[in-house]
């Protein structure tokens, strides 16, 4: 058979290079900048270079068309092709008035066999190379030196001459791949020449002249064969050949320097790329990213191991690394005119800043003890560096100086980055010295000298900045954005200085208090009186607004350090809030606001404390006073709402904390403060003024009953002595009766003051629910503390429930039922507990009922009850299933009574359900709306059978099995849940609409699939038997995984997903392979055929009914229908084969598994061939060489001989490259590689 040859039109090549505009138009050298070639010297002015633009815009629009009108030719093969008559030549190929259609559609071209080709190409050729490695290396036969040099010699020409001729019978593919073989093969020749080394030469002096030499000589090879791997390996050896030359040298800092050498040969290797990509044809892209990228590692690597050089003395290792940074600044430089210019300008910025930072540490202050001054001396040399480099860069034409000072900043940066830190440090040693009250002067971490240095450093830098920003701006105005941002930097470095010369400690306390707060006024009355400093930008702004700030932190940090200075440096502080306070935004001032009035009731709580005030009564003084103030700041029309925020704010602090102190201690002082925030929530509840909105008013609203209930509490402890608790929980749930009747007046007497209808609604319905938290934790109370007891907690839920009942009969809330039904409950429970029952049952069973009994009468009256019905039968369900799980049956029970009924209330539960809407009267319709939550209630229930399984198998329920084997009782009790769930599941599917969501939903039969595997899964043991029956019970699972496919191939299905029930198979198999009795290919093998099997149905059918939606658009759970291709419907099947075998081969090496494995990937690349079939054919190739890698790994001392399986690789090896040879013969080599690749997906 002919097969067609595909070749890729030469029109996209022209296409390509026509509309480059990064290379040189007359070299086709990628070295243009800034219209000039640094290759061959062309210039292009701005009128050639249009022209030019616009005549190779023009060819390539002629050549799209031409190609457009090629691809729409119609092709027919040589074999059926009818024979033609000679026809007479032409000298036209297209009539005049044919024009070419640009909208024409484009063909794909056919597809060949040359994608099978390339993977075939790579794969044999790596597992020929590793063959011949093991069989040279690894054969305990072959250990003569001189012998196997030879072998490796024989082999690189082997393939090196096999590469030269494929080449040369233009079979490019397998020519760059036997080629690509070919110097690994070289690389071991170099290694073998290295070992020849005389004791007194290092090896890699050998290593590095066989690499300069066989380079060379492949370079010249390369260029006359036109193999690109050939050049391209041999570009790269050449390139780090200074490297080992480094190596030879046996220090640091000569493999330091051989690395930089690297990167300079790269520099001469790039310049000399475009010459040979003339005569390979090709732009030589990738050989050029890897020189590229050489170059690159190769800097970096140096610049690593510069670092640690040995060196005598401090100023030759400083000097040493100076001069290294200088080489890489050069090598930036000049490496900006080829590849990555705005890299390596980056990199050139931050090298030749960095060489200036490393140049003062020649001086060696460490030898003067004067160390320190190093934090001044080096952001002064970053910044003369930053600011010289600026000058110098702005005349380069090759540096993007962007970048430039990308990399430059960064590096100034580091250099300043010390000092910031020391800065930050030294404020926080002040800060934490100042609250613990030792020191500093004596204790400090930075002695003054030091302060003083980093205060200069902080300068230096902030000055440089400062000046870089105003050269900036003043040379042009494009840098605007640049120069401000320097300047702002600048000016944050400057605050930073000055307050960190406000914490020298070898000031007194007073003077460091006064410097901070007057930089605070100092620098506010500069943003608000000078022009020039109030109208800059927010950049400008913000270093002073945030520095003035932190100076009023800092001032009062120090001043609680000491007692003596505390309150009138707080008077000056407030003082000072007041004036930074006219930096910010009226809007923002708020803040400030609230700041000072917090910070003078601390002020007035500290005076509290000097005259001898005990904590409790001065919290509750703070509180009060600031109440008051907030009572008042109310009633001040003149305060803005923003600052009467932030006073209520500041008042609620001292309020939570008296709250939190109430759970501790109780007091009458509790008690004042308390009742004037009831006077101040009241107040705020009944006020009409600005900013008064529905929010604050509903929080006051929510504040009333619970500050009441607090003064309830604190009076009681107070006034009664011993525990109150038996009075006031009472008395507050009493007040809780009253109240919650009485929001309805409250809401209409707030209506009534002017109060609008919205917000009353609001209040009424935060002084409800903050009643309702009272009154749950007034029932808390009762129940966690002793003295009040379970007498005092029954009278509790007694007193509120009949709040609550009253509540929904004469406040029409319909919630108080609720509330009532919850509290009488729990009343009746306390009379339970009071009478020592502890069965869970008696609690829970009544309420429920209860519940559920009542929602079947609503529903059957015509009232929408369903949800109390529901939670009714769940809530006397779910928690026994709870209890079930966690406990089982009581352990002076004489039988496993709990599961045994849960599993027969799954049958009731079912039986009801069936029961409930039969008829056709109007009241079985009402009742019927009550027939699906019931079965889903006796699916859940169904569960009981399989965690009874579970306690059954794992011995903590006892049983008595006599001569049934334990399996068999745990499968029973499973099926017996498991039955009633799928009837329940059928009951469901039968009840509901065809249009509901719940029509042909796939998981209502799930979970009774899962009940009888959970069940039976605890009961594994090391008995055949057992075993067996698990392994029997995985079968099944599986044979219902292929059932429900099959139904799949024409039909939906309520089936459960078939990746579910593989999942309970999978964990089954897991379960039965655990007693380790039983290799795992027993259970990976069924469960990848299975598997397999069910994708393979749905692969035959084709496609499935095509007039059903609920195929289009596979998904996980839809799997195998809507799933097209052998990737979703073969791959899982054969990885699960597959997978087990495979890692079994390295935890546990047979013989026979492997045997198995390769036969499997074997057949399954035969069946994707022969098919078609992509997934087989793929999978297969994979497995072959990850099996054969994992059989040697572990042939070593395990048990495996080595023999057959080198031969093994060298076979399929060779029988691979001579396969992937034929199909480029007959397929050609046009095709590139993109379609290879893209014809394997």
């Amino acid at each position: 058979m002919t097969t067609l040859r595909v070749a890729r039109p030469w029109s996209s090549d022209a296409i390509k290079r026509l509309l480059d505009s990064t290379s040189c138009p007359a070299c086709e050298v990628d070295a243009l900048v800034d219209r000039r070639c640094h290759n061959c010297g062309a210039e292009l002015s701005d009128a050639v270079a249009t022209e030019l633009w616009t005549a190779s815009r023009t060819a390539a629009d002629a050549l799209k068309a031409r190609q457009q009108i090629l691809d729409s030719i119609p092709r027919v093969s040589a074999a059926t092709a009818p024979s033609l008559a000679p026809q007479p030549p032409t000298d036209r190929l297209m009539p005049d008035d044919v024009a070419p259609h640009p909208g024409a559609a484009t063909t794909v071209d056919p597809r060949s066999s040359a994608t099978v080709q390339s993977v075939l190409a790579v794969a044999g050729a790596g597992l020929f190379a590793v063959s011949a490695i093991v069989f040279t290396f690894f054969n305990p036969d072959l250990t003569d030196r001189v012998a196997r040099s030879v072998v490796v010699g024989l082999i690189t020409l082997l393939f090196l001459g096999g590469a030269w001729l494929l080449s040369r019978r233009k079979l490019q593919f397998s020519a760059e791949a036997v080629g690509g073989l070919g110097m690994v093969f070289v690389a071991l020749d170099i290694y073998a020449f290295s070992e020849l080394a005389p004791s007194g030469i290092s090896a890699w002096v050998f290593a590095a002249a066989g690499t300069l030499v066989s380079g060379t000589v492949m370079v010249i090879a390369a260029t006359r064969a036109r193999i690109r791997s050939w050049l391209w390996i041999s570009l790269a050896a050449i390139t780090v050949v200074p490297a080992m030359v480094g190596y030879a040298g046996g220090t640091t800092l000569a493999a330091a320097l051989g690395h930089l050498g690297v990167a300079f040969v790269a520099l001469i290797v790039l310049g000399r790329i475009p010459g040979l990509a003339r005569r390979f044809e090709s732009d030589l892209q990738s050989e050029r990213m890897t020189i590229a990228t050489l170059q690159i590692v190769a800097t970096a690597v140096a610049l690593a191991q510069v670092w640690f050089i040995d060196s005598r003395a401090t100023a030759e290792y400083w000097v040493t690394i100076t001069a290294v940074l200088v080489a890489v600044a050069v090598l930036a430089a000049l490496a900006s005119r080829q590849l990555a210019r705005r890299f390596w300008s980056t990199v050139a910025g931050a090298a030749g800043v960095a060489a200036a930072v490393s140049a003062p540490f020649a001086l060696d202050l460490g030898a003067y003890g004067t160390s320190e001054w190093y934090q001044a001396v080096l952001p002064a040399a970053g910044a003369a560096a930053l600011l010289i480099l600026d000058a110098v860069v702005s005349r380069a034409r090759t540096i993007e100086r962007r970048a430039f000072l990308r990399g430059a900043f960064v590096i100034a940066g580091m250099s300043v980055l010390s000092p910031v830190l020391l800065a930050v440090l030294i404020g926080a040693e002040t800060v934490l010295s100042a609250l613990s009250g030792l020191d500093q002067s004596t204790r400090g971490l930075v002695a003054p000298s030091g302060v003083l240095a980093v205060v200069f450093g902080l300068s230096a830098m902030s000055a440089g900045l400062g000046a870089f920003s105003l050269i900036t701006a003043r040379r042009e105005s494009a840098s605007s954005k640049a120069a401000g941002t320097t300047g702002s930097i600048a000016i944050w470095l400057g605050a930073l200085a000055g307050l960190t010369f406000a914490c020298l400690p070898s000031f007194p306390l007073w003077l460091r208090i006064a410097i901070a707060l007057g930089l605070a006024v100092a620098t506010s009355a500069a943003l608000v009186s000078v022009p020039r400093i109030r109208d800059a930008s927010l950049a400008m702004h913000l270093p002073l607004v945030i520095g003035s700030h932190f100076a009023v932190l800092l001032a009062i940090v120090c001043s609680l350090s000491d007692d003596g200075v505390t309150i009138w440096a707080g008077i000056a502080i407030v003082a000072t809030i007041a004036a930074i306070a006219r930096t910010v935004t009226k809007r923002a001032r708020f803040l400030h606001v609230g700041a000072g009035y917090a910070y003078a009731l601390f002020i007035f709580g500290t005076a509290l404390d000097q005259l001898g005030v005990g904590v409790i009564p001065m919290l509750c003084l703070v509180t009060s006073l600031a109440s008051i103030g907030a009572i008042v700041a109310t009633f001040l029309r003149w305060v803005a709402p923003s600052a009467w925020y932030a006073i209520l704010v500041v008042t609620s602090v001292p309020f939570l904390v008296g709250v939190l102190q109430v759970v501790f201690e109780r007091s009458g002082w509790t008690a004042l403060s308390t009742a004037l925030i009831f006077a101040l929530a009241l107040t705020l509840l009944v006020a009409r003024r600005s900013g008064l909105g529905i929010v604050l008013r509903t929080i006051a609203a929510c504040l009333l009953v619970p500050s009441l209930a607090v003064v309830v509490v604190c009076l009681g402890a107070q006034v009664l002595l011993g525990s109150a608790s038996p009075v006031t929980l009472p008395v507050i749930a009493a007040l809780v009766a009253l109240v919650l009747p009485s929001t309805g007046l409250i809401s209409s007497l707030l209506e009534k003051r002017g109060i609008s209808s919205r917000d009353a609604t609001a209040a009424r319905g935060a002084i409800e629910a903050s009643t309702l938290l009272t009154g749950a934790i007034a029932v808390a109370l009762a129940l966690v503390r002793d003295a009040a007891g379970l007498p005092t907690t029954f009278m509790v839920l007694i007193i509120i429930g009949l709040g609550a009942a009253a509540t929904s009969l004469w406040g029409k809330r319909r919630y108080g039922w609720w509330v009532a039904g919850a509290s009488f409950t729990g009343a009746l429970w306390s009379l339970l507990a009071l009478a020592d029952i502890t069965v869970l049952e008696p609690y829970l069973l009544p309420p429920s009922l209860a519940a559920a009994t009542i929602g079947l009468i609503l529903t059957a009256r015509g009232h929408t009850a369903m949800p109390l019905y529901a939670t009714g039968i769940v809530m006397a369900v779910a928690p026994t299933l709870v209890a079930l799980t966690v406990s089982g049956t009581p352990v002076t029970a004489l039988a496993p009574w709990r599961g045994y009924g849960l599993v027969a209330a799954s049958w009731l539960l079912l039986g009801l359900g069936n029961l409930l809407g039969r008829g056709a009267t109007a009241r079985a319709g009402l009742l019927r709306t009550l027939r699906v939550p019931t079965l889903f209630v006796a699916i859940a229930t169904g569960a009981a059978g399989a965690i009874q399984g579970i306690r059954f198998g794992l011995d903590a329920d006892p049983i008595v099995t006599g001569s049934v084997p334990l399996v068999v009782i745990c499968f029973g009790i499973g099926v017996a849940g498991a039955l009633p769930a799928a009837a329940a599941a059928r009951a469901i599917r039968s009840a509901v609409l065809e249009a509901s969501s719940l029509d042909g939903n796939r998981w209502l039969y799930a979970p009774a699939a899962a009940y009888v595997a959970v069940a039976t899964w605890a009961s594994i043991e090391r008995d055949w038997f057992t075993i067996w029956a698990m392994w029997s019970l995985m079968i099944a699972y599986l044979t219902f995984v292929v059932l429900i496919a099959w139904r799949l191939r024409t039909r939906w299905t309520s089936l459960p997903p078939v990746w579910f029930v593989f999942a309970i198979a999978f964990v089954t198999s897991i379960v039965a392979w655990s007693p380790r009795d039983l290799r795992v290919e027993w259970f990976s093998l069924p469960l990848g055929l299975f598997l397999l099997a069910a994708g393979a149905v749905v692969l035959r059918a084709g496609h499935l009914n095509p007039e059903s939606d609920r195929w289009r658009g596979g998904t996980v759970e839809s799997w195998p229908a809507g799933w097209n291709g052998s990737w979703a419907l073969l791959a899982p099947g054969l990885v699960t084969m597959l997978l087990a075998s495979i890692v079994a081969t390295f935890t546990d090496p047979l013989t026979w598994r492997a045997i198995l494995v390769i036969v499997i990937a074997l057949i399954a690349i035969l069946v994707g061939s022969s098919l078609k079939l992509a997934a087989p054919f793929l999978i297969g190739i994979i497995v072959l060489p990850i099996e054969n890698v994992f059989v040697f790994l572990v042939q070593i001392g395990r048990g495996i001989e080595s023999m057959p399986w080198w031969i093994t690789l060298a076979v399929v090896g060779a029988v691979l490259l001579i396969i992937a040879v034929t199909y480029e013969r007959r397929a050609g080599e046009e095709n590139s590689i993109a379609d290879r690749l893209r014809d394997l997906r």
